[in-house]
């Protein structure tokens, strides 16, 4: 999936014209209760976010699954040091150089609970950039005070990692077609090459765009319009049910 993906289900799903602040105080407030919440409270909200994004945005849920695939390798790896334990502790495991090592039950609760809270974590973001484009939650983030060079980093880099995706993938398609990977060497120089050609393309570009924005008048700020949004009632009661409901959970539920 590419940013542009993104862009698409941001500006195309159901809850695209709700209320941006109430989609970023509800993904705060899930953030929150993902990350101090364990075991079934935070499953079920696993299971609430998909729920939203596929039954209230439209989103469809292998768009969801797709997303949560890429950091899960980067979460694996974490979570092995996690559940491989070395000395008596083992509950699983095998005899090496005369000590035992293994899995332990206790090592395997916490990678899963800590697993658990990672993919909430990174759901509650996944809801947001989802159903809301970007200009929306910087009008948010603006409104709350947030400096200006902050936001405009924000949108610049969120506007050129794509554009940078695109050229990187271009190279490499052009590189391979060249047989530029046909061995570990030839990969080697390839990718060299590759890092060279896009940090030289990413700096011109860089240079014609602050070119481009000083001949229009550009003073240090980007003056972007906010769209105005209508709070109703109704919108606010579909997003503090639940929301109610989680943090009854996690107060109550020990």
């Amino acid at each position: 999936m590419s940013g542009l993906d993104l862009d698409f289900w941001a500006y195309h799903n159901r809850l695209a014209g709700v209320h941006p602040g109430m989609k970023v105080i509800f993904s705060l407030l899930m953030l929150g209760i993902g990350l101090s919440g364990a075991g079934p409270r935070v499953l079920l909200l696993l299971l609430g976010l998909m729920a939203a994004l596929s039954l209230e945005a439209g989103i469809p849920a292998r768009v969801y699954f797709r997303l949560l695939a890429w950091p899960l390798g980067f979460l694996l790896a974490g979570l092995l040091a996690l559940v491989l334990e070395s000395g008596p502790g083992v509950t699983w495991g095998v005899c090496v150089a005369g000590t035992r090592v293994g899995v332990a039950a206790t090592g395997l609760v916490r990678a899963i609970e800590a697993g658990l809270r990672s993919l909430a974590a990174v759901s509650c973001l996944y809801f947001l950039i989802l159903t809301t484009p970007l200009p929306a939650v910087l009008g948010v983030l603006r409104r709350m005070a947030v400096p200006m060079l902050v936001l405009e980093m924000a949108a610049l880099t969120y506007r050129y990692l794509f554009l940078l995706g695109r050229l990187t993938r271009g190279i490499y398609t052009s590189q391979v077609a060249r047989g530029g990977y046909g061995s570990a060497r030839g990969a080697l120089q390839s990718l060299g090459l590759l890092a060279g050609q896009v940090w030289l393309i990413a700096h011109r570009r860089a240079q014609v765009l602050h070119t481009a924005l000083l001949a229009r008048g550009y003073r240090d700020t980007l003056l972007v319009p906010l769209r105005e949004y209508r709070l109703s009632g109704a919108v606010v009661l579909r997003f503090a049910g639940p929301a109610v409901l989680l943090v009854l959970l996690r107060v109550f539920g020990g």
